[in-house]
């Protein structure tokens, strides 16, 4: 992970040195700045989130520049250099649209302001991405507050809203660390909720999320079934329906399966009612796929109310986390995703992957990289002496260790 955020750092110091004051070496410059920082983000870790931190970094470090006094010129062609990168022909369209308002109107600063709306509105239809979607908006949200139209000044000064717009993508960045670190590597010791097995059997269990994909759920399970390992499947229900024949297939290979939810909802602003529908309506889903109903479940993310607990623990769920994620979900190099297993992992631990599954969305996202990763990890984990079980087998050893422990204290006493 520290490679991605030391893309942010070295935009966020382009944006800062290379600064012109002169309107057309400036715009020229600028353009170039927001291409190639995404290009060289591309280039080195072509990810997701490598992209979104390289923006980020890009655009905060060209409005407010480590050192060069004052704040610099207006971010456009930055902007317009990173949508470029992303799609050339949404670049393009939002080009000749600004240069088609400048004609009709004669005032530049009105004609971006109207551009830039078009960003976000075509991002859903020119990306596939979440994080490009989100670059989208944020570039918009940016352009607007810089671009801030005279006419409405004494409404809400442009100074206010440079402080909302910065202020909203330092939470956005803060966000982005609170996912990384502590729900993508635990919120700590839970004592209803599983996170790891016993720790006195070299066991491990790997986990997958999102799934099934069509694509990538069957290269995972060819895997696994020429290396003979089980692994657990926690199932989002939509995808469930729409690739029963993949969901069988897991449960007929000899895999567990868990409910993750119906649409990949955070359960976090749900309402009672939602969150049972999110949650009820999954396991309805994965039932019908494949005649099982499931009793594991995993929040999307990780994150979970005090109601979704206690309804979880009257519908005779578990509640299963993870203590080692492999951050395939930043789309990492292989030798990144293997990496991180293999520092972290203990015995006991319950590993994350994903077979599916953007940055916010249950679909999308390329997991090629965890495919690769896959059998790598399994041989440097065998090569430990480190054997593979499901959940539900790392849930019977620690419920056997408790029962052990209970019979050597009646013995004691």
């Amino acid at each position: 992970m520290a490679q991605l955020w030391l893309f942010g750092i070295v935009s966020y110091l382009i944006g800062s040195f290379f600064v012109i004051k002169d309107r057309t070496a400036g715009l020229t410059l600028d353009f170039s700045k927001g291409y190639f920082a995404m290009k060289l983000a591309g280039t080195y870790l072509d990810s997701g989130m490598s992209y979104l931190l390289a923006s980020s970094g890009l655009l905060v470090g060209h409005a407010k520049p480590l050192f060069n006094k004052g704040e610099g010129d207006t971010s456009e062609a930055v902007a317009l250099g990173v949508i470029t990168y992303m799609s050339p022909y949404l670049g393009l369209f939002v080009f000749f649209f600004f240069l088609l308002l400048k004609f009709l109107f004669n005032d530049y600063d009105s004609a971006v302001f109207a551009s830039s709306f078009l960003i976000p509105l075509l991002s859903f239809k020119f990306f596939k991405s979440d994080s490009f979607i989100i670059i989208s908006f944020l570039i918009f949200g940016i352009l607007a507050v810089q671009f801030w139209p005279p006419a409405l000044e004494k409404r809400l000064k442009p100074e206010s809203l440079t402080r909302v717009a910065f202020a909203s993508l330092l939470i956005f960045l803060i966000l982005l660390f609170y996912f990384n670190k502590y729900v993508y590597k635990g919120f700590g010791v839970q004592r209803d909720i599983i996170r790891r097995g016993p720790e006195h059997f070299k066991y491990v269990a790997i986990t997958f999320d999102d799934g099934p994909d069509p694509i990538y759920t069957p290269e995972i399970l060819d895997i696994l079934k020429e290396k003979d390992v089980p692994a657990t499947f926690f199932l989002i229900g939509k995808n469930a329906e729409q690739y029963p024949e993949i969901a069988r297939r897991i449960v007929k290979e000899g895999h567990s399966i868990g409910n993750h939810t119906y649409s990949h909802r955070s359960l976090i602003p749900l309402t009672t009612a939602a969150t049972r529908e999110e949650i009820k309506k999954g396991e309805e889903a994965i039932k019908k796929a494949t005649g099982v109903r499931t009793t594991l479940f995993r929040p999307p993310r990780g994150l979970y109310t005090a109601y979704a607990r206690k309804f979880l623990k009257d519908e005779r769920y578990t509640v299963v986390l993870w203590d080692v994620s492999t951050m395939d979900w930043a789309e990492l190099p292989p030798a990144s995703i293997v990496s991180n297993v293999v520092k972290q992992v203990k015995p006991g631990s319950i590993i994350l992957f994903h077979d599916s599954g953007d940055l916010v969305g249950f679909k999308g996202g390329d997991r090629t990289n965890t495919v690769k990763a896959l059998p790598v990890v399994i041989d440097e984990l065998k090569n430990r002496g480190y054997k593979f079980v499901t959940v539900d087998q790392m849930i019977f050893l620690a419920e056997l260790m408790k029962t052990e422990k209970i019979e050597e204290n009646h013995n004691g006493d």
